[in-house]
């Protein structure tokens, strides 16, 4: 798993994920595990991509999700209601954007929101944890954006909408890819390693500055060991 504190705040690709695409859907997924929610008026961000799109942890523990869109007149962004998010447990979170944005934990969730044209292109890399630079001008959620501090597994993004119903099956395994994976981390590597292999073969690496090894409390590690068998 990969583990996310105010030092080792995040992973990104280093370079342009997908810059040149202008996505019709796409799903973002990972499991996630956090001891409590960020504190006032802080968010983190679990996964996201300065000026496309953006899936988050409120204060007091809810998840969100923005994106933004190009249609016939202008660039807009959009943001969908939260929905509560669980402590001291590993939950399955997932972001889906068509044009509109949606999300869900655990199984529950849906599209809301506005209808709208294609994802705007962006030329900056993707990021796991951390802060997701932005105008001050367009902010899309209200409070501070500071440095995620948990666990994150299994991030899998998809360029269709995997889970469109308001209630799905929760996988109970380990991601697989199949014809519409674009990206896909194990978090398996060693523990002292600074690059996370993306195994969908598109080769969008992660990578992040320090070589401290990946601590994890024996209750998680042991446990979540059994989903990914």
């Amino acid at each position: 798993m990969l583990h996310l504190d105010k030092t080792h705040d995040y992973v990104g690709t280093g370079e342009a994920w997908f810059p040149d695409e202008q996505f019709e859907e796409l799903t973002v997924e990972a499991w996630v595990y956090f001891e409590e929610p960020p504190g006032p008026s802080k968010f983190w961000s679990v996964i996201g991509q300065e000026g496309r799109f953006n899936l988050i942890v409120t204060g007091g523990g809810s998840l969100g999700s923005w994106a933004a869109h190009k249609d016939a007149e202008e660039n807009t962004s959009m943001t969908v209601k939260a929905l509560p998010l669980p402590t001291e447990e590993w939950v399955h979170v997932v972001g889906m954007y068509y044009a509109k944005a949606g999300m869900g934990i655990n199984g529950k969730g849906g599209i809301w929101c506005c209808p709208g044209g294609h994802f705007v292109k962006s030329y900056k890399p993707l990021r796991i944890g951390g802060i997701i630079p932005k105008n001050q001008e367009g902010r899309h959620f209200s409070g501070e954006n500071v440095k995620f501090k948990g666990f994150i597994d299994e991030v899998r993004i998809s360029n269709i909408l995997r889970y469109p119903d308001r209630n799905w099956e929760i996988p109970q395994r380990k991601f697989s890819i199949d014809e519409h994976t674009i990206a896909l981390w194990h978090f398996d590597e060693e523990p002292f390693s600074s690059r996370y292999k993306d195994e969908s073969g598109n080769g969008y690496d992660l990578w992040r500055s320090d070589l401290l090894p990946i601590s994890a409390q024996k209750k998680l590690s042991v446990l979540w060991g059994e989903l990914k068998r």
